[in-house]
């Protein structure tokens, strides 16, 4: 065989090779599922809780407020001396602000039925909750400081602030928040306790790969994924990196903000990925910092 000869049937026999290699590489084949993800993630809720609902709490211990103009001196004087005795004997900070969290009103008549439907509890409680999984986060409080004081300390006050707090009334008759008022009463250590457990966590989001779903036909990968956050503040931007079996980037998504209790879901259609590929890692990055970094990865392989 002459050289030339030689030299035509190599290079026909490695297109050969090559086509074949691409057909195989690319050529769509059977679907192939991967298997599905859900988060069980386990609320971290206290075992006794004198809330309303375990975990309430405002996104900050610096709590914004406003008394109502309309308030008697008598009224705002209580209030400020509520807010003293929280102060002191919590890690609760109370700011007066025209952009208040908690706003307080005063009238000599009780709140109507329809003004009732916005506390949780009849003169005070929060009035706008964004339940985000582990904590009920309480955006928004109103007060309404009708009943007058009867007392030298302000009980009233006291007992509808820790109202607007997220606390229920208790069986507890030495406590400021039986439902009956008497001026012997005090803020007990069981209520303290928890205010100063419940916002020594920091204010942070709290990112959760909450499910997935994929697929592969041949080289090209289809997913969809909800991420969630459950923390107490919005996130800001962040990415999602997918990684072949060998931790190798495949592609990196750019994810906006995700505000406190909201879900953001991706989906994607042929994603190119190594056609032997049996899993993929989903990896929350460049966030930060957060309440928890265990829940930003998850590994799934494929169902056969």
């Amino acid at each position: 065989m002459r050289f030339l000869d030689f030299i035509i049937v190599i290079a026909f026999l490695g297109f050969l090779f090559t086509g074949a290699y691409f057909l195989w590489a690319y050529y769509p084949s059977e679907e192939v599922n991967f298997e599905e993800y859900n988060a069980e993630e386990i609320a971290n809720l206290p075992i006794k809780s004198s809330q309303f609902y375990p975990n309430m709490r405002y996104t900050s211990n610096n709590i914004d407020y406003l008394v109502d103009s309309d308030c008697s001196v008598k009224k705002q004087k209580d209030m400020e001396r509520a807010i003293a005795i929280l102060e002191s004997q919590t890690i609760l900070n109370f700011r007066e602000s025209k952009f208040p969290q908690i706003v307080i009103t005063c009238s000599n008549l009780a709140p109507t039925a329809e003004q009732e439907d916005h506390f949780v509890a009849g003169e005070g409680g929060p009035s706008e909750v964004i339940n985000s999984s582990t904590y009920p986060v309480i955006l928004s409080g109103q007060i309404a400081l009708y009943r007058p004081e009867k007392c030298e300390t302000p009980q009233v006050a006291l007992h509808e602030m820790l109202h607007a707090l997220g606390f229920d009334h208790n069986s507890n008759k030495e406590s400021i928040m039986y439902p009956i008022t008497n001026c012997e009463q005090t803020l007990d250590d069981e209520i303290i306790d928890e205010i100063n457990s419940l916002y020594s966590i920091p204010s942070q989001p709290d990112l959760l790969i909450e499910s997935i779903k994929a697929n592969k036909t041949g080289r090209y990968l289809n997913f969809e994924i909800i991420i969630t956050n459950k923390g107490l503040k919005d996130s800001s931007a962040f990415t999602l990196n997918v990684y072949s079996e060998d931790n190798s980037l495949i592609k990196e998504f750019e994810i906006g903000e995700i505000k406190i209790g909201a879900k953001r879901k991706l989906s994607v259609d042929n994603l190119q990925v190594p056609r032997t590929t049996k899993s993929i890692t989903f990896k929350i990055e460049n966030i930060e910092e957060e309440l928890s970094i265990g829940n930003n990865e998850v590994r799934i392989s494929t169902t056969s």
